[in-house]
């Protein structure tokens, strides 16, 4: 009897175990208005039930495998069916400059597989943010030239150019209020968008991803 309830136990705390692990890697985020607005239909994915239930199930499976502590991933968009990587701009650039750093491509290079030329399973928008500290026009043209920066990077690996879009945003869609150091490094960010493409819909459709 005692041997069975031990067993009980063991089981029940292994379920609730994948259950924490499960719900850390679904985490959902809704887009904002103004990213709905910006993206519209490029970032618009929908199927039936199952298909997209395949989808979050794909990406929930990825982000296990890219989960680091330095970059965010969360589901978002219609049906929660876009992968969403957020990286803080100090892993990407220098401060103050627009040019990727020698390590930026460590960080990139697990996420070329979504979109690589051959077997893309998605489209991708890059938007890069920063924080307050200067002019509206310098900040959407410097942010906008460090999107540039990392989606020239991706063209050079063989990416599709039909596959990305990116975007200079500024200071419009900030995380946290610009009062302090920490603060102001938390809004300087590149966030990517993976969007699922007809492909990996026909493959979760049936099954296959």
């Amino acid at each position: 009897m005692k041997q069975s309830a031990i067993i009980y136990l063991k089981t029940i705390l292994c379920a609730l175990l994948l259950s924490v692990m499960t719900a850390e890697a679904q985490n959902y985020e809704r887009m904002s208005e103004y990213e709905q607005n910006l993206y519209g239909a490029s970032a618009h994915v929908n199927g039936d039930y199952e298909t997209m239930k395949s989808i979050r199930a794909y990406w929930v499976k990825e982000c296990n495998k890219l989960k680091s502590r330095n970059c965010e991933f969360v589901l978002c968009g219609t049906s929660e069916a876009v992968l969403k990587v957020t990286i803080p701009a100090r892993l990407l650039f220098v401060s103050g400059e627009a040019t990727l750093s020698p390590q930026a491509e460590a960080v990139l290079s697990p996420l070329l597989r979504f979109v690589s030329h051959d077997d893309a399973v998605a489209s991708c928008i890059v938007s890069c943010h920063s924080d307050n500290n200067g002019s509206e026009r310098y900040l959407s043209d410097f942010t906008k030239q460090r999107a540039y920066a990392v989606s020239s990077w991706m063209l050079k690996q063989g990416v599709n150019p039909n596959n990305v879009q990116y975007f200079g945003l500024g200071n419009k869609i900030y995380k946290t209020n610009n009062d302090n150091v920490k603060n102001r490094e938390l809004n300087r960010r590149v966030t990517i968008y993976f969007v699922p493409n007809k492909k990996m819909l026909k493959m979760a459709k049936k099954g296959q991803l």
